[in-house]
This record gives structure tokens, sequence and C-alpha cells, in this order.
């Protein structure tokens, strides 16, 4: 296994066009993941990881959700972490704006970082979701973070015709399914399914 590195958004833009991105988005996710890899160490982003778990399991597996991404609207990313899987559909749909919530210093910090080097029409919120007042967003997305911390907000959260998106186990895609009030819980293979599905929650049932 070749470990990740940082790597210059050369390179890191040409191994995203070979893994299928287009080549406007490469050269902005290349840019991402430079700042990533400049930050990392520091900042305790990613643990040890190889260049292509790094790009199926982070990067694709983020924008294999951009399909249930408007183009225009406020995304919620809830636990924003090290950018994923908020930063790549925020750059896969230019006409979104963001909200991240991430209430760790260190990576809030990357996070403006990232926001103000790509300038992202985002907002990073130094909160956690228990602590955050805005209400009827039409996309919310939730990897990382476990379903006690967020489901009990997420009736508020999410607007009536709005959309959830989980990175999770099947098993706790199942669970969504049972516990969620209205709508329905449909599941979808992540790029590498040893990894899970992702788990869309619509509130509305239409």
């Amino acid at each position: 296994m070749t470990a990740w590195r940082p790597r210059g958004r050369e390179a890191w833009a040409e191994r995203l066009r070979a893994a299928g991105v287009g080549a406007e988005l490469a050269g902005a996710l290349a840019v991402y993941l430079e700042l990533l890899g400049r930050w990392g160490a520091a900042v305790d982003l990613l643990s040890e990881i190889d260049d292509e778990k790094l790009l199926t399991g982070h990067v694709l597996e983020s924008l294999a959700a951009l399909p249930w991404v408007g183009a225009t609207g406020t995304l919620l990313d809830v636990g924003s972490g090290n950018g994923f899987p908020a930063v790549p559909l925020l750059l896969g749909r230019p006409g979104l704006r963001g909200v991240l919530l991430e209430p760790r210093e260190r990576r809030w910090a990357f996070l403006r970082e990232v926001v103000r080097e790509l300038e992202l029409p985002a907002e990073v919120v130094r909160e956690r979701v228990a602590e955050h007042g805005g209400a009827d967003y039409p996309v919310v997305t939730v990897r990382g973070v476990e379903i006690g911390a967020w489901l009990p907000h997420a009736d508020r959260l999410l607007h009536p015709e709005g959309t959830l998106l989980w990175w999770t186990s099947v098993a706790n895609a199942a669970e969504l399914g049972r516990k969620v009030p209205e709508g329905r819980v449909l599941t979808f293979p992540l790029p590498d399914p040893a990894r899970g599905n992702l788990a869309v929650w619509r509130r509305c049932s239409t």
C-alpha cells in the first residue's frame, strides 16, 4: 500500500481526471486536497490512508450524493470535520450555498481556510447541531456522526420537502427507516460497497 501524502494540485487533478471526474471539478477538488495535505499533520484531519482510498472512500463517496443535491438553495452539513462531503458537493454544485457545522476549533479553522481559498459560498459555524438555530434546510448531509447526535433535531432542520443524506452502514440505514416520523428512506451503495450505503431520507413522500 502506498501511503497518502501531501501532493501538489496538478498531481491531484491528474488522478481525479483518471478517476472520471470532469476537468473543471477535478481542478477545484485538487486545490482542496492540496490544502488537506498541507493542514493534515497539524490538525489530524485524516487517519493513515492511501491515495486510492482517499479518492474512492472520501472524494468519490462524497460526489455520489450529487444526484440528490439541487443546483440552488442551502445545504447544511452536520459535523463537517475535514470537509467531506460538504466541500466536494459545494464544488460540484456552484449555485448551492453551504452552512458547515464544526465545533472543534482546529477543524473549524481549516474549513474556514478552505472556504476562503476556494471562494465557496459557505459559512463555517463553530457549534454542534444541537446548538444550531437554523431550520427548514432543503438538503442536510451527515457523515461520521452517530444517529443519536442529529436525529432528534432532524425534524426541525429539514424542510418539509427536503432531503437528508446520511453516509452510513446498511444496518444504520435500516434503523433510520424505522425511526423517521414521515417520508421514506432509500439506500444506495457507495463507490466502495464495503464502506456501506448512502441513506436518502425524503420528507416529501411523493
